[in-house]
């Protein structure tokens, strides 16, 4: 864009005119749990940090999307983010004239909470694309589409004849702040918790010879407009907002270490089973600095893993537990069983780096997106919280 400033994180992010559009043409996802386009605002720098990173507003999922068909998947569609009244009108005239009008998504960018303009001082953007578990038989169209996303992007604004293409063409016509899904149903799984304390004893009966401590998740990000209002900077381990999406909930353990020759197991409720999302998924982190993902696990994953400790329970199907492990052949072994890297590891290396990453201390998250019935985030409240039993030698 003529005479914008350098963005602090190019080209990831972008600065918006007051009446510009950005404009997605193309097709949505394959079939699948769940996928978004989330618009965040970024101030800061990724690389050098701290970072300001809210979500601006609710994502399009794959449950609000507005599609071409009768289905969400594989259909062409349209994204328009603008901040603008007018230029939203005129664009959304424009992609009704093709026959992308019943398939067009308006994301707001509201000039009430954000800054919108060229220069260094304005805010910067980034428009995500999240997919998670593809439904059996599309595992390859899922991948092909993460490799080569079938999407063009386009920057629309007003006809000048000025040099100066910085300057607004049209007079302000900012659009309010959209009102937003509200989470939870008033459904709970608080009431499986008596399932969940008897797992938790059968878990630790298991394992007689080790000394175990018990460590819970906890609300690891603040949700983006309080998060912004109160510029919460994520600046590692500080969790702050970091692009925490409205569809989501994202408990975390704090970090504790794991030295070699121990294990823990995670335990807890699956989300999906229980109709609290659509998407869950649990993810080891290591070095506190870099949140490097050494493993996740998903839903579909951790579907069944409860059975040999709860398969005398009515609702033993709606929990999962999984064990990740540094123990070596002396620790637990069998299908639900992550083998870590030891703390002495290089873990880069086998990406072709040797940059350091340290693997002593781990952190553990879980995820649950967008409640079937509300097409956002579950309540916080309704979740029975995912659990940590850390197994150490005595």
């Amino acid at each position: 864009m003529p005479g914008q400033e350098p963005n602090t994180n190019p080209p990831v992010t972008w600065r918006l005119r007051q009446d510009e559009a950005i404009v997605m043409i193309g097709r949505t996802p394959p079939p699948e749990a769940y996928f978004s386009f989330d618009l965040t605002m970024m101030k800061g720098s990724l690389a050098t940090g701290p970072i300001l990173w809210p979500s601006v507003g609710d994502p399009i999922n794959n449950e609000t999307v507005r599609t071409t068909g009768s289905t969400p998947y594989d259909r062409p569609f349209a994204l328009v983010v603008t901040g603008h009244g007018r230029t939203r009108a005129e664009v959304n005239k424009m992609l009704a004239a093709s026959g992308l009008g019943a398939a067009t998504n308006n994301v707001t960018v509201p000039p009430a909470m954000f800054r919108l303009g060229l220069d260094a001082h304005s805010d910067q953007f980034l428009l995500g694309v999240r997919t998670a578990v593809p439904r059996p038989g599309f595992e390859k169209a899922l991948e092909d589409y993460r490799a080569t996303p079938p999407l063009q992007v386009f920057r629309v604004r007003p006809d000048s004849r000025s040099a100066d293409q910085t300057k607004p063409v049209y007079a302000p016509d900012p659009l309010p702040v959209p009102e937003m899904r509200v989470s939870g149903t008033g459904a709970t799984e608080l009431n499986l918790n008596p399932e969940l304390q008897l797992l938790r004893r059968r878990i630790i009966e298991g394992h007689p010879e080790y000394k175990v401590d018990d460590l819970v998740v906890r609300r690891g990000f603040e949700e983006a407009y309080p998060g912004l209002q109160a510029k919460l900077l994520t600046d590692p381990p500080v969790a702050g907002v970091d692009a925490l999406s409205y569809d989501a909930d994202d408990p975390i353990t704090p970090g504790f270490e794991l030295p070699d020759g121990s294990f823990f197991v995670a335990y807890g409720t699956n989300h999906v089973a229980t109709r609290q999302a659509s998407y869950s998924s649990i993810t080891v982190y290591a070095d506190p600095r870099a949140a490097v993902s050494l493993t996740s696990k998903n839903h579909e994953e951790l579907r069944g893993s409860a059975g040999e400790y709860l398969s005398d329970e009515p609702d033993g199907d709606n929990f999962y537990t999984w064990t990740f492990s540094r123990a070596g052949s002396k620790g637990p072994t069998g299908r639900y069983v992550t083998r870590l890297p030891s703390t002495g590891s290089d873990y880069c290396a086998q990406y072709g780096t040797h940059r350091p990453v340290d693997t002593s201390k781990v952190q553990f998250a879980a995820r649950a997106y967008m409640q079937p019935e509300t097409r956002t985030r579950p309540a916080f409240s309704s979740l029975l919280l995912d659990r940590l039993l850390l197994f150490t030698s005595k």
